[in-house]
């Protein structure tokens, strides 16, 4: 497994070049300009070809593809992502300062959605083919179906306004507290359904196998056989999903975080891509799908833990 772990983390490294080379170019010959942007910002309604020219020079935007990419390229390398051409920020700083926030919330909604998809799904295969079954999966399937700008609005009139469970809060005052229970249960809805519908169908299929008869006709109580036979066999796909979910939500929460003004990772590539601010996108892309393969490498890893029947080759 050490093997294994090691070759699929050193593949990450030239995936991301390929992944870096895309981008860059996508950003390079793509609509927009970034002094264009910066400009309007300033409050330049007409366009001053002088200022236009002066702005391109000194942010170095004139120059050939290859050498910006070149020089862009080498800071990655060496983990600086520059700063930004709208804020003169250092991005570093304003990833450090917004993926955690991402992060929070990411963690928290996926383990929402696993101690309540799991219960329900073992529930739900439990009770198959019956009305608890059907009601569990149909309402979950109607929830996922909303999307989250109608969700959030939804929940917060529901919760805040008419059932006074939360106040209507906005920003981001930390996870403990009452401004992201609505944030943290809108994302956690698309994944509960996911996991309800794997757990469901992995307790289903390992209650036909063999040896759950024989535990049973040994003896062993329902709630026995479910715990030790049953949970480690049909749980192993759940983990696949938790684990990849979790990669998608920390870098994808763009909706959730401008619903509710949360300063997050998915806003930072959002305002990068409103203002063509290319090195804040750049970095944002690098990081993203940094999460996302190192994510999955690590669900293939507990996923062999949990199955020692895996070998990995």
């Amino acid at each position: 497994m050490l093997k294994y772990a090691l070759r699929r983390f050193l593949l990450i490294w030239p995936t991301l070049i390929i992944v870096g080379i895309i981008t860059y170019t996508l950003a390079f010959y793509g609509p927009g300009d970034p002094a264009m942007a910066i400009l309007a910002n300033m409050g330049f309604q007409n366009l001053d070809v002088e200022a236009y020219l002066r702005l391109r020079e000194s942010l170095g935007l004139n120059r050939p593809f290859l050498v910006q990419f070149g020089e862009w390229f080498f800071r990655v390398l060496q983990g600086d992502f520059g700063h930004s051409l709208r804020t003169n920020i250092k991005i570093n700083t304003m990833i450090a300062m917004r993926l955690p926030i991402s992060a929070q919330l990411g963690v928290a909604a996926v383990f929402l959605a696993a101690i309540t998809g799991v219960p329900l799904g073992i529930l739900a295969a439990m009770r198959q083919n019956t009305r608890t079954d059907y009601t569990i999966l149909s309402t979950f399937l109607a929830l996922s179906s909303v999307p989250v700008f109608v969700m959030a609005p939804l929940l917060m009139i529901v919760l805040a306004l008419k059932l006074k469970l939360t106040p209507v809060g906005l920003g981001w005052k930390g996870l403990f507290t009452t401004n992201s229970i609505i944030p943290v249960l809108v994302l956690a809805i698309g994944p509960t359904l996911g996991i309800v519908r794997l757990t469901r169908m992995g307790v289903v299929e390992t209650l036909t196998q063999e040896y759950i008869r024989t535990a049973r006709a040994i003896g062993l109580t329902e709630r026995m056989v479910i715990v030790r036979h049953v949970l480690r066999n049909a749980l192993t796909p759940v983990v696949t999903s938790v684990g990849m979910t979790l990669g998608y939500l920390i870098v994808g929460a763009l909706f959730v975080e401008s619903i509710f003004a949360i300063p997050g990772f998915g806003g930072l590539m959002f305002d990068g891509l409103r203002s063509r601010d290319y090195p804040v996108l750049l970095a944002c892309t690098m990081v993203s799908a940094f999460i996302i393969m190192g994510s999955n490498l690590i669900v293939d890893i507990v996923y062999g833990l949990l199955d020692p029947r895996i070998t990995y080759k």
